[in-house]
C-alpha cells in the first residue's frame, strides 16, 4: 500500500497540487480574507487547484509514456511499470470531475476558471505541449492563474498584488518550462513528434531565453516589497524572497554556462525548490508584516 502510494504522489506531482492550492490560499489573504475564521471557504477553494493539477499531471505521463520512455525517466511510475496507464487515465479523470465540481459551489467566476483549466490541461498534454512557446506559456498560466482565482473566491476585483504575483509566477514558469523542453528534446521529438521551442530555434538560444526569464523574475520581484500593500518594507516578505532570488540566479547562470542533461535535471530540482521559496515569502509577506 504504502509503496502505492508513492508511486501515485510521483504520478501526480502531489508537491506541484500543495504549491498551487497555497498559491491559491495566498490570493484569498491578499484580498482580504481572515483564514483561521473561513476555514471551510478555505478547505472548499483548495480543492480545485490541488485535484486539477493532479489530473493534469496523471494524464501527462499518459500521453506521454513512450516519450518518457525514449528519455529514460525511470523515475516515472509508468515507466518503471509501477502504475497502470489505465490507472493514470482513471486518476485523471476522476479529479477533473472532483476539481471541477467543486469549483461551482464557490462561485461562476472561479467555476469558470476550473472548467477552462482543466479543459486546458487535457488539450496541453494531448497537443498543445508539441508546439513551440503555447505549451510554455500554458503552465506558466497555471502557475500564475491560481492566485487569480484565489482573489476573486472572496473578492469582485482583482487586487494589484495578486497582478504583481501572478506575473512573476508566470515569468518563472515560463523559463522553467522552456528549459525542462530542452532537456527532453529527443523523447519529445521521437515518442510524441513534438515541435518545442528548442527544436526550433535551437537549444542555446532557448536557455538565453530561459537564463533571461529567471533573471526577468528576480527583478520583478522587488517589486511588492517597493510598491504593493503589506509587502511594501516588510522582511518577512523580502528573506526568504532573498533565498529564491539566490537560486534563480545560480541557474540562470549555471545553465549559460552548462546545458548539458546532469546540470539541467539538477536546475530543474532547484527551480521546484526555488518555486516553493517563493511561496513561502508571498505567504509570509500576506499574513505577517516585519518592518525593516
Amino acid at each position: 500500500m504504502i509503496w502505492m502510494l508513492k508511486a501515485l504522489a510521483r504520478l501526480t506531482r502531489i508537491e506541484h497540487a500543495f504549491m498551487l492550492s497555497l498559491a491559491a490560499v495566498i490570493g484569498e489573504v491578499i484580498a482580504g480574507l481572515d483564514v483561521l475564521s473561513s476555514l471551510p471557504l478555505v478547505l472548499l477553494t483548495i480543492i480545485p487547484p490541488f485535484f486539477i493539477e493532479i489530473a493534469s499531471f496523471a494524464v501527462n505521463d499518459y500521453f506521454d509514456l513512450e516519450s518518457d520512455r525514449l528519455n529514460k525517466r525511470k523515475d516515472r511510475p509508468l515507466v518503471s511499470g509501477e502504475i497502470k496507464p489505465a490507472v493514470a487515465l482513471y486518476v485523471s479523470v476522476i479529479a477533473t470531475v472532483v476539481g471541477v465540481s467543486a469549483s461551482w459551489f464557490i462561485n461562476l467566476e472561479c467555476f469558470l476558471i476550473a472548467l477552462v483549466f482543466a479543459l486546458l490541461a487535457w488539450l496541453y498534454n494531448y497537443k498543445l505541449k508539441d508546439l513551440p512557446l503555447l505549451g510554455n506559456l500554458y503552465i506558466g498560466l497555471t502557475m500564475a492563474i491560481p492566485f487569480v482565482y484565489g482573489n476573486l473566491a472572496v473578492a469582485p476585483q482583482v487586487n494589484g498584488a495578486v497582478w504583481v504575483l501572478g506575473a512573476i509566477a508566470f515569468v518563472t514558469g515560463v523559463g522553467r518550462e522552456i528549459m525542462i523542453t530542452t532537456r527532453d528534446i529527443k523523447g519529445d521529438k521521437e515518442g510524441r513528434g513534438s515541435t518545442t521551442l528548442p527544436m526550433v530555434i535551437g537549444v542555446k538560444p532557448a536557455i538565453y531565453i530561459s537564463s533571461s526569464l529567471f533573471t526577468l523574475a528576480v527583478c520583478m520581484s522587488a517589486l511588492p516589497f517597493m510598491y504593493f500593500g503589506n509587502y511594501v518594507n516588510n522582511l518577512a516578505y523580502v528573506i526568504p524572497i532573498l533565498f529564491t532570488d539566490f537560486v534563480l540566479l545560480y541557474v540562470a547562470v549555471g545553465i549559460m554556462r552548462d546545458h548539458g542533461q546532469k546540470f539541467l535535471k539538477k536546475s530543474r530540482k532547484l527551480t521546484l525548490i526555488a518555486l516553493g521559496l517563493g511561496l513561502v515569502g508571498f505567504f509570509l509577506g500576506s499574513i505577517v508584516y516585519v518592518g525593516v
